[in-house]
């Protein structure tokens, strides 16, 4: 499927861009839409770099921090996870196979009222990647301060990078905007 690289480091932009593009091909193999894809990654880039090998803080071996592409708190929840399925918790197919498994068990994500999708439909969305961005954020990452919409700006520059259009400013004739694009 591709190349992806990881460790207990921030990534580049190059590394982090190679990372998205092997997370987009993985989930699209699995049915998800650009924009649910582009709103997760704007989540994991704030939280890991979109790296499936780093420690909260960088502080290896700190089990009660997180760990892993969306810093599962704590850590043991996903390393054990592994270990139980015989997986490797450096591997980024390990980090993503989490993620479907907590899809189809309805683990993790809590449905809101300002954002009422639940997993399965936050993956087959076309709401734009910023909404899905922020929708990740308060319905999965669930930080204690959920005001981040930097978020939603990766969401969108992520959508871009792998193949989405941008939304149209407010204003542009449509024949201008597809003529850029």
């Amino acid at each position: 499927m591709g190349a992806w690289v990881g460790g207990n480091y921030w990534l580049d932009q190059s590394e982090m861009e190679l990372n998205a593009a092997y997370v987009w091909n993985y989930f699209q193999a699995q049915g998800w839409t650009l924009n649910a894809v582009a709103g997760m990654l704007g989540n994991m880039q704030s939280e890991s770099h979109i790296n499936p090998g780093i420690w909260q803080g960088l502080d290896e071996g700190n089990l009660s921090g997180g760990y892993g592409i969306v810093q599962w708190t704590p850590a043991t929840k996903f390393l054990n996870w592994c270990t139980d399925n015989g997986l490797i918790y450096t591997d980024m197919d390990a980090n993503l196979q989490r993620i479907i498994y907590e899809v189809e068990n309805r683990l993790q994500w809590i449905k809101t009222p300002q954002f009422p999708l639940t997993f399965a439909e936050f993956t087959q969305s076309t709401e734009d990647a910023y909404y899905l961005a922020i929708a990740f954020l308060r319905n999965y990452e669930r930080p204690a301060e959920l005001n981040q919409p930097w978020r939603g700006t990766q969401a969108e520059t992520w959508f871009t990078f792998l193949g989405g259009l941008p939304k149209r400013k407010k204003g542009m004739p449509l024949y201008f905007y597809l003529r850029r694009y």
